[in-house]
């Protein structure tokens, strides 16, 4: 007889194909581990130009969910004395330099793993594809502007788990691929696992599409520089993840001391109001009694998710290969934490404003990657969303169509439709309460005028 948790598991498994249908999702894989078990999944087709079924041993990018990985490979060269959190970059990276002087030589690790360094982080210059990649990068950083004074604001980083990976480089005399290989993937029986296309190619795997009225294209390139790996380059098949992600529920062991795991998972500073915090690279969400550690992944056309739940010992994990993907994981992550741990996440609820209140927010922001200029027409709040350039491309794309934007809490805005639909963004102020930044995909754009 299937066990309550198998039965629910399937009720979500037929609730996802019918999602992804919907959404337009070419394909995802997905699972769960909670009592001792493992339940997985796929749907859909790897690739809509030469599709073979998605099952649960296809391979998938995770993305950004890389650099909880990083961070943990960091914290086992912490045990064996080769590393200090606190230490300054500078420590173990002598030559490290940003445009700005002081903040080349005071940020430290911790800066780096919990996105305060304040730097611009969404670089994805390509240097090539040998060994050296890594330290071409963090070499081409010497130009990066300051966004934000260092330790201010939580500003997402790409570029600075990049050094991350270049410190593992030194540290362990290995290039990063090799180093996780031997820190994290051998001890955790991930054998599936990859950062290198060259091995992925020899498995089942998935490529990126992106919706369009004739139906779903295939996104190209499809691999990320390496130089960025310990930003986002990891690949590997669901139940790879979910034994990952199985690993930060226990005690630490084979890698790590109770107390590293632990710290790991602190909440060390606040990210934004809506979230809650940041550890040691995971995002830490929930109260006390039902903290929930997660991390998304967005590569090209690929978007993933792993969320554990300590009090309830569930991890769970989606991988999909859609532009429209991260509306599938979202459901599938609330869907699951609804069955399965009675969490039920709040949706955001637009405050009704008077003109005055929304008109205090025009003005133009620009960030590493986009230009935002929200306007008041009719009494209402729209923006006018520009792409500068960055993965995959650096080339500017056509403006999108505007967007309108509510209130959603203090200082909070709620973007109600368009290619931006559910996007929450939140304005930061000086002392003297004047807004420097508004903060959109968890990424600061600096107020321009």
């Amino acid at each position: 007889m299937a066990s309550d948790n198998h039965i629910k598991f399937e009720r979500i498994a037929e609730q996802v194909e019918c999602w992804r249908e919907e959404l337009g999702v070419p394909g995802a894989t997905f699972g769960l581990r909670v009592a001792g078990e493992t339940y997985a999944g796929g749907v859909g087709l790897t690739n809509v130009e030469h599709p073979l079924e998605v099952n649960d041993e296809t391979i998938f990018q995770i993305g950004s969910i890389t650099k909880t990985v990083t961070a943990t490979a960091m914290m086992r060269l912490v045990e064996r004395e080769l590393l200090d959190m606190q230490a300054p970059v500078r420590a173990y990276l002598p030559d490290f330099r940003v445009r700005d002087d002081e903040v080349s030589e005071r940020v430290s690790v911790w800066h780096l793993l919990t996105h305060r360094a304040g730097w611009t982080g969404d670089v994805f210059t390509d240097t090539g594809g040998g060994d050296d990649a890594a330290a071409r990068y963090v070499d081409g950083m010497a130009d990066f502007e300051q966004l934000a004074p260092l330790g201010q604001h939580f500003s997402y980083n790409n570029a600075s788990f990049c050094v991350a990976g270049r410190i593992i480089e030194v540290l362990t005399g290995a290039t990063y691929e090799e180093a996780l290989r031997e820190l994290i993937f051998e001890p955790l029986g991930m054998e599936r696992s990859f950062l290198i296309p060259d091995q992925v190619m020899l498995h089942r795997f998935a490529v990126g599409h992106q919706a369009s009225e004739d139906g779903s294209r295939v996104l190209r390139p499809w691999a990320i520089p390496r130089g960025m790996n310990a930003a986002g380059g990891i690949c590997c098949h669901i139940h790879d993840l979910l034994r990952y992600g199985e690993y930060h529920l226990g005690d630490g062991s084979p890698l790590l001391r109770p107390e590293s795991l632990a710290e790991m998972h602190k909440r060390q500073t606040p990210s934004l109001p809506y979230l809650g915090w940041c550890g040691l690279a995971w995002m830490i969400s929930g109260e006390a009694n039902e903290t929930r550690l997660w991390h998304t992944g967005g590569t090209n056309g690929q978007n993933s998710i792993l969320a554990l739940v300590p009090e309830h010992q569930l991890a769970l994990g989606m991988m999909t290969n859609g532009d429209k993907g991260t509306a599938l994981y979202d459901r599938f992550n609330k869907g699951v934490l609804r069955e399965f741990c009675g969490i039920v996440i709040e949706e955001p609820t637009v405050i009704e404003s008077l003109a005055e209140e929304l008109a205090q927010y025009v003005g133009r922001y620009r960030g590493t990657m986009r230009e935002i200029d929200l306007r008041m027409d009719g009494g209402r709040l729209f923006a006018d969303i520009r792409y500068l350039g960055g993965f995959p491309s650096d080339e500017e794309s056509p403006d999108m169509p505007p967007a309108e934007a509510a209130r959603c809490g203090p200082d909070q805005l709620l973007f109600l439709d368009g290619a931006v639909e559910g996007t929450r963004a939140d304005f930061l102020r000086d002392a003297a309460g004047e807004i420097r930044y508004l903060r959109f995909g968890s990424r600061l754009h600096p107020r321009q005028d």
